[in-house]
């Protein structure tokens, strides 16, 4: 795969997520600039150096990324081994055709588009699209392009190389998913939480709907890890959040926010709704019990809750959250408080 930047130490990383191997993006950038040199020193409309164009082709047959060129009415002139197998199209059906002959229309049209504007403007191009394979198969390719000149100065086409950037973007997201995800239960995480409350305000404030937090602690969690151990505290956590998500409306979203503690966000929910749905949780939770080593294990929580006012500060709102929280849990725990106004 390739890669912004290199290093013995980033590319045993990109190993040990799945990735065969990872080379620096600046490797393709030479390849092209490199391309470009050549070219301005031919005529693509009078290539008679037969000896010339034979050693060219040998050189870009021998590089494992997918190269192109194009005339400057875009039709293609020539390509090399990687192109034609990526492609998994024969040169004949490549050189001397559009891109129209080689993609589907929807994606030919981007191409086209996008070498109407190198044409226009010269110089270099870099841009992130997809490709479809002749077998169907769809890969996300960056293009790096740049345009070459005829001896008389005027515009000859361009050179293109494709970098397969698809197992790069698949890695990016699984690592994208991992740092908002908690490893223990797979919710989303305080980072995710901080994202999404910001686009929840914001369609609260658009739609003029309402939007609620809470706030759940886990009661006396500490005995259980003192009981059962931190397999047993994890696997009550684990027991929690799969029967809190049994039971999550369509418009609320589990954050796990640390230790025994979690946040749930509700859209389109008022402060009534939310405390209804939350005396719903206190309820229900210890009718669920967990069996630890033979013994039944029934659990309650503690739970905040606000509704959150356009205007107010976030920070503000997590303050009188947390400290409906520290009520309901300082009056006995397995209680439900709402916060007090600001």
């Amino acid at each position: 795969m390739l890669v912004e930047s290199w290093s013995l130490q980033d590319s045993i990383k990109w190993t040990e997520l799945g990735a065969q191997q990872s080379l620096p993006i600046t490797a393709t950038e030479t390849i092209a600039a490199w391309l470009v040199a050549q070219f301005a020193q031919r005529d693509v409309a009078k290539l008679s150096d037969k000896e010339s164009e034979h050693m060219l082709q040998t050189v870009i047959d021998a590089i494992p990324v997918p190269i192109f060129f194009k005339d400057e009415l875009h039709i293609y002139r020539g390509c090399n081994k990687a192109f034609n197998t990526f492609l998994g199209l024969p040169a004949d059906k490549v050189i001397g055709h559009s891109v129209y002959d080689v993609a589907p229309k929807e994606l030919a049209d981007i191409y086209y588009q996008a070498d109407c504007k190198l044409l226009a403007q010269g110089n270099k191009q870099v841009y992130e699209t997809q490709v479809k394979s002749e077998t169907g198969e769809t890969f996300e390719i960056e293009f790096n392009k740049a345009v070459f000149y005829k001896r008389n100065g005027h515009k000859g086409g361009q050179v293109g190389v494709m970098l397969n950037i698809t197992e790069r973007n698949q890695l990016m997201r699984q690592l994208e998913r991992a740092s908002l995800t908690d490893p223990l239960t797979g919710v989303s995480n305080r980072r995710e939480f901080d994202k999404l409350v910001r686009l929840a305000r914001q369609n609260s404030q658009k739609s003029d709907s309402p939007v609620s937090l809470l706030i759940l602690d886990l009661d006396h969690f500490k005995n259980i890890n003192d009981v059962h151990g931190h397999d047993g505290g994890d696997q009550a956590l684990q027991f929690v959040v799969q029967k809190l998500l049994a039971v999550l409306p369509e418009y609320a979203h589990l954050f796990r926010i640390g230790g025994e503690e979690f946040y749930i966000l509700m859209e389109q929910t008022d402060e009534k709704q939310a405390q209804q749905y939350a005396e719903y949780i206190r309820n229900y939770l210890p009718t669920q019990s967990l069996i630890l080593k033979g013994a039944h294990l029934s659990m309650t929580m503690s739970i905040g809750v606000i509704e959150i006012k356009v205007g107010c500060a976030l920070d503000g709102i997590l303050k009188r959250v947390d400290q409906a929280l520290y009520q309901a849990k300082s009056q006995g725990r397995n209680k439900v408080c709402l916060a007090r106004e600001a």
